[in-house]
C-alpha cells in the first residue's frame, strides 16, 4: 500500500484530484501560507508605527506628522531590491503600507484642487499618500491653502489653473512647504504642508522668484512651471535651503 501525501492527509477529497489539480492545491496552500505570514508582519509594522508618533525624532511642534525624508528613503531602499518588472508593484504596495502605518497617528486630509485636469491630481495623491488618507476635491485653493496653514493636513493644487496661488508661498503661506509633485517629471500639481524643513525630501527645490530670476546662480539646471505677472515658479537642482531670501519654499523627491 503506498504512503498518504501530505496533501491527501490536509485534504481527504485529494484522493479524486488529478495530478495537475494537486499540482495547484499545494500551490494554493502556500500562497495561503505566505498570506499570513504577510499579514502577522503588517500588524507588528501597524504597531510599530504607532509608537514612532510618539517617538522624540518624530515631527514636533507646528509641523505635520508627515516625514518625506523617511518616506522617501523607504520607498528607496524597497525599490532597490525590486526587479524592473516589480518596482510599479512594490511602489504601490509599500505607498500603502506607510500609508496605513500613518493612519496610526490619524487619518490624514487631503484637499485636492485641480480644475483643469483633476483626474491626474487626484490619481497622484491617492499613490502617493495611499486608500487610508481621505481626499477631497475643493473648489477653492485659498481655503485649502488655509487648511494646510492651519495644520489640517495637505493641499494638492494644480497649476494649470486660474489661480497663481503658488506665490503666496513667499508671503501669506510662508509657513507651508512644497513637498512633492504629481503629473510627470514636470509636475502640474504640488503638494503642500506645514513639513518640518528637517524633513523635505532629497531632490529638486522649488523656487518662487520675482522678475524670473531664481538666484540659483550659474550651472544649476533649471525648470519652469509657471509664471504670473512678473512670479515664476520653477524647480532647480541647485542645493538651496528653504527661506525668504532664495525664494525656495519647498523640494521634490
Amino acid at each position: 500500500m503506498s504512503p498518504v501525501s501530505p496533501l491527501k492527509q490536509i485534504w481527504p477529497e485529494a484522493a479524486e484530484m488529478t495530478p495537475e489539480q494537486m499540482a495547484l492545491a499545494a500551490l494554493r496552500q502556500e500562497i495561503d501560507a505566505i498570506d499570513d505570514a504577510l499579514l502577522d508582519l503588517f500588524l507588528q509594522r501597524l504597531s510599530l508605527a504607532s509608537r514612532v508618533g510618539q517617538a522624540k525624532d518624530a515631527p514636533a511642534g507646528p509641523h505635520t506628522k508627515l516625514r518625506p525624508d523617511r518616506e522617501q528613503a523607504v520607498l528607496s531602499r524597497m525599490l532597490g531590491q525590486a526587479t524592473p518588472d516589480t518596482a510599479e508593484a512594490v511602489e504601490a504596495l509599500w505607498r500603502e503600507i506607510v500609508g496605513w502605518g500613518l493612519n496610526r497617528q490619524g487619518r490624514l486630509q487631503v484637499q485636492v484642487w485641480a480644475p483643469t485636469d483633476p483626474t491626474k491630481a487626484w490619481d497622484g495623491a491617492r499613490l502617493r499618500f495611499g486608500r487610508a488618507a481621505d481626499l477631497r476635491l475643493v473648489h477653492d485653493p485659498d481655503a485649502a491653502l488655509r487648511f494646510a496653514a492651519d495644520g489640517h493636513g495637505v493641499a494638492v493644487l494644480g497649476l494649470n489653473g486660474d489661480s497663481a496661488w503658488w506665490t503666496a508661498l513667499r508671503r501669506e503661506w510662508s509657513s507651508l512647504s512644497v513637498f512633492d509633485g504629481f503629473g510627470g517629471d514636470i509636475p502640474t500639481s504640488l503638494a503642500v504642508a506645514k513639513i518640518d524643513p528637517a524633513a523635505l525630501p532629497k531632490g529638486r527645490r522649488v523656487v518662487v522668484s520675482a522678475g524670473g530670476d531664481a538666484g540659483i546662480g550659474s550651472g544649476a539646471r533649471r525648470w519652469g512651471l509657471a509664471t504670473h505677472h512678473g512670479w515664476t515658479l520653477s524647480l532647480t537642482d541647485a542645493d538651496l535651503a528653504p527661506g525668504e531670501i532664495e525664494g525656495c519654499v519647498g523640494a521634490i523627491g
